[in-house]
């Protein structure tokens, strides 16, 4: 930036880049004093500048004396001295007092500007409308079942957790969150959330900026835009940028620290839960994150009455299936005709015979391989854009089968194994035994997602291990499936086979005789292909307790008896 640009009638704009760097740079302790000046001329002189180096202060959290600056009359040149503006700066590891007072002011003179950051300071007033509205709903399933969400529902500062479907909700300064489940999300205030787990879009009203969004392992500040942020069970977290930019960093914790980094629209990044460094750059996908809800299908998106509990943990009748032995292996063609007898069972949404839900499962293996076939009763097929290379974890979401299955020869059956869920579900007031958390890791406990990506056209698998879902591996190398659309366009089937060794079995595959645990879902959502309806569940052991679900507790599993 020449001096001539900071002297003219119109200063240039300065990059913002070079403000980000700068002022990190002088947080570190590592700007010259010529750096320094620079960095002052740019927010002294351009709004630009000033709106980015707020952005910096919000994020890490150096505006600890605004309280006291707020009580000094004056603009910028009043509050911090002509002396020290113009001196020249020693480097320390943090600013000193003139800089978190110039970002004070900044704060301020934003604020007044109309950018919305009036939750800085306490709310003052007792009749400020409630903090959030919900605005939509499309088959949202609370995880409270005694609270749930409907559209016109006022929400004050507190969680909002959903097992599936997506709710949109407009806090009162008119920041849009649509949530997609299953998601938990908290919200402070109206400037600024936690995502603890799912993916959100947030839009912020033009004109405005600083809403902050925090996860386990990021922090995203807003500049006035439209961004996504996908929070994976506090390991990972997503960034993508439709409208606009955002400043995002790893979280601020006691033990690491990391530069801000700009991340504008048509860019995506990934923070992980490592040491802090640059977040990974990622594919950017336009179509990746649910931006609005679709129209609501005819059919309504309300649930009969009664019906919450079998919607979430499914009617299953059916404790058992059998694993037939393959003399040769099938053909992977969707067609099913090399199959040798019937389905193993069949099922339908509630145990209506009417539902236009249903699914037929079936189960075979030899020396190499797990079979797994099923045909589908689904009135939106085959519509799935839930991409494999970027969310292996979600490929249930955009409907498809699920099917989870037990490779421990030595556990047999029921087998053992928690969530981390498991322990917190219902307040439930139990902590797991060391025998319990490494029953939890097991790697033999497998968890399989089978779907249609339909810009791809792809038959995707992903496989997660043991009952931590901490890694989930999306179309792994050595798998081959595929699927075939119903006739007269009513289901599809499937068939896929998985080598025992992505069910880590190489070593020593089931054989006949074997009783090993298993369950299976059929997943569905909507038209679009990307908002979960609901499901069906089959294959469990009935004795476990009606309200833990398959995914909590691999005890609910019910037998795979190999023939």
């Amino acid at each position: 930036m020449s001096d001539q640009s900071l002297t003219s009638g119109q200063p240039a704009s300065p990059e913002p880049d070079r403000v980000l760097d700068l002022a990190a740079g002088y947080c570190d302790g590592l700007a010259t004093a010529a750096e320094v000046a620079d960095l002052e001329a740019m927010i002294v002189s351009s709004p630009e500048a000033r709106r980015e180096f707020l952005a910096f202060a919000l994020l890490h959290g150096q505006l600890s004396l605004a309280a006291e600056v707020r009580k000094t009359p004056g603009g910028l040149e009043a509050e911090v001295g002509r002396d020290e503006l113009s001196g020249a700066a020693r480097p320390s590891r943090w600013p000193p007092a003139w800089l978190f007072r110039a970002a004070v002011v900044l704060v301020a003179s934003v604020a007044a500007a109309g950018y919305g950051l009036r939750a800085l300071w306490p709310a003052g007033a007792d009749d400020l409308p409630a903090l959030a509205t919900v605005t939509e709903t499309r088959f949202a399933v609370s995880a409270d079942a005694a609270s749930p969400l409907e559209a016109g529902q006022r929400i004050d500062a507190g969680r909002i957790t959903i097992d599936s479907g997506a709710v949109q909700i407009k806090l009162r300064n008119g920041v849009s969150i649509l949530l997609d489940g299953p998601a938990d999300l908290e919200l402070v205030s109206e400037m600024r959330a936690v995502l603890r787990d799912g993916s959100v879009v947030v839009r912020v009203p033009k004109g405005m900026s600083g809403f902050l969004l925090e996860t386990a392992s990021a922090e995203v500040l807003d500049l006035g835009t439209e961004f996504a942020v996908r929070a994976s069970g506090g390991q990972l977290t997503d960034v993508q940028v439709y409208e606009g930019a955002v400043v995002a960093s790893h979280a601020a914790t006691s033990s690491r620290r990391s530069f801000p980094h700009r991340v504008s629209a048509g860019e995506a990044v990934r923070f992980g839960p490592g040491p802090a460094g640059d977040p990974e750059r990622i594919p950017y996908d336009e179509d990746r994150f649910l931006r609005a809800l679709p129209p609501e299908p005819a059919m309504g998106q309300a649930y009969e009455s009664g019906t919450a509990d079998a919607h979430k943990f499914g009617t299953p009748a059916m404790t058992a299936i059998p694993v037939v032995a393959m003399e040769h292996p099938p053909a992977i063609d969707g067609r099913l005709d090399d199959w040798p007898g019937g389905p193993g069972f069949r099922a339908w949404y509630l145990k209506d015979q009417a539902a236009a839900e249903w699914i037929e499962g079936r189960m075979a293996y030899d020396r190499e391989h797990l079979y797994l076939a099923a045909r589908v009763g689904d009135p939106f097929p085959l519509r799935s854009h839930i991409d494999p290379d970027l969310d292996p974890a979600k490929g249930w979401a955009g409907g498809g089968v699920q099917v989870r299955i037990s490779t421990d020869r030595v556990a047999g059956w029921p087998v053992a194994g928690n969530s981390y869920g498991y322990y917190w579900a219902q307040n439930r007031p139990v902590l797991p035994t060391p025998q319990e958390r490494a029953a939890a890791t097991n790697p033999r406990l497998n968890h399989l997602v089978m779907w249609h990506h339909a810009p791809t056209g792809r038959a995707c698998l992903s496989i997660a291990h043991g009952m931590t879902y901490e890694q989930h591996a999306g179309n792994p190398s050595g798998y081959r499936g595929a699927f075939a659309p119903f006739a007269d366009g009513t289901g599809y089937t499937l068939e896929y086979a998985i080598p025992w060794a992505l069910l880590e079995a190489a070593d020593d595959p089931p054989r006949a005789g074997d009783v090993l645990a298993a369950a299976w879902q059929a997943h569905f959502a909507d038209a679009s292909g990307r908002v979960w309806r609901r499901q069906i569940f089959e294959v469990r052991n009935l004795e476990e307790p009606y309200r833990i679900g398959v995914w909590q507790r691999a005890a609910t599993w019910g037998r795979a008896v190999f023939e």
